[in-house]
């Protein structure tokens, strides 16, 4: 599966960086919210990018490797 999002990030690299822009505010939306309500359901915003960030590293590893520009 990272070689498939390795390939479409490299043929599309704006919805790659919205990608990466979308787990970052969940990411800085979720430390607020959990720092200012602190109230820990928001702490499930926390997990989304600890779940997703290993898979975009795999496809940049598949890239940096095997797919040469």
């Amino acid at each position: 599966m990272d070689r498939y999002y390795a390939r479409f990030s490299s043929n599309h690299p704006w919805l790659h960086l919205s990608f990466l822009a979308i787990v970052a505010a969940i990411f800085s939306i979720s430390c607020y919210q959990l720092l200012v309500n602190e109230e820990l359901i928001f702490a499930i915003g926390l997990v989304v990018p600890v779940v997703i960030i290993p898979f975009f590293a795999m496809a940049a590893n598949y890239k940096r490797k095997y797919m040469h520009d």
